[in-house]
C-alpha cells in the first residue's frame, strides 16, 4: 500500500512540474456568511487546498530566495514548509498586488513620520521646560539613531519608490537640525539627573 502511494505521488509530481500552481488571494466580509461559504465551495469544487499554514507574499529576487531558504532551514523542526514561485496572471492583478505593497510600506512610513513628529515635539518641550542638558542630548541622539535605523530598514523594503519616503527624509533632516540646535544650547548634566526612557526601534 505504501509503495502504491509513493508511485501515485511520483506521478503527481511529474504532472505538477508541467502544470504549475495558482495562488488565489481574496477578502470577503464575514457577514453575511453565505458569501464566504459560497466562495469557499466554489474554490473547493475547483480542487483548492486550504492549508493550515501562514502565507506571505515577497518580491522575488536571488537575495530573498537565499534568505527564505535559510529561514526554512531554521524551521526544520516544524513542518510542512512551502516556497512557491508565482506571478500575477494579468496587469489588473499585478496592479492590485503592487497597490497592496504600496499601502503596506506607506503605513510604515506614516508610523515613522509620527515618531519623527514626536521627536520634534519632545525637543520643543525640553526647551520650554528648561531641560536643555547633555544628558537630554545623549538620549535624543540615541532616539534619532533609532529613527534612522527604522528608516533604513523601511527604505530597503520600498521597491515601489513611494513618495512618502522622500517626506520621511525631509522629516529626518528637520530632526537632525533640531537636535543640532538643541545640543548647542545644552548645559552640562546635573549629578542627580535621571535619564528618561524612550522607544528604540
Amino acid at each position: 500500500m505504501m509503495a502504491d502511494s509513493k508511485v501515485s505521488l511520483a506521478k503527481a509530481v511529474r504532472k505538477a512540474k508541467t502544470s504549475g500552481w495558482l495562488l488565489f488571494g481574496y477578502d470577503v466580509p464575514e457577514k453575511p456568511s453565505r458569501i464566504r461559504v459560497r466562495v469557499w465551495r466554489q474554490l473547493k469544487g475547483l480542487g483548492a487546498l486550504y492549508p493550515q499554514m501562514s502565507f506571505c507574499i515577497l518580491r522575488d529576487s536571488p537575495q530573498t530566495r537565499s534568505r527564505l531558504e535559510d529561514l526554512a532551514s531554521s524551521l526544520k523542526a516544524y513542518s510542512p514548509k512551502l516556497i512557491v514561485q508565482a506571478k500575477a496572471t494579468n496587469r489588473l492583478y499585478l496592479h492590485t498586488l503592487l497597490t497592496l505593497f504600496k499601502e503596506d510600506i506607506e503605513k510604515e512610513y506614516r508610523e515613522l513620520a509620527e515618531e519623527c513628529e514626536e521627536f520634534l515635539d519632545e525637543i520643543k518641550d525640553s526647551v520650554s521646560s528648561g531641560n536643555v542638558t547633555q544628558t537630554e542630548v545623549s538620549e535624543l541622539e540615541e532616539a534619532l539613531e533609532g529613527l534612522g535605523r527604522w528608516h533604513a530598514r523601511t527604505r530597503a523594503r520600498d521597491f515601489i519608490g513611494s513618495t512618502a519616503g522622500m517626506k520621511i527624509q525631509r522629516l529626518l533632516r528637520r530632526c537632525r537640525n533640531a537636535l543640532l540646535s538643541f545640543s548647542e544650547k545644552a548645559q552640562p548634566a546635573k549629578k542627580n539627573e535621571v535619564p528618561s526612557r524612550r522607544m528604540k526601534k
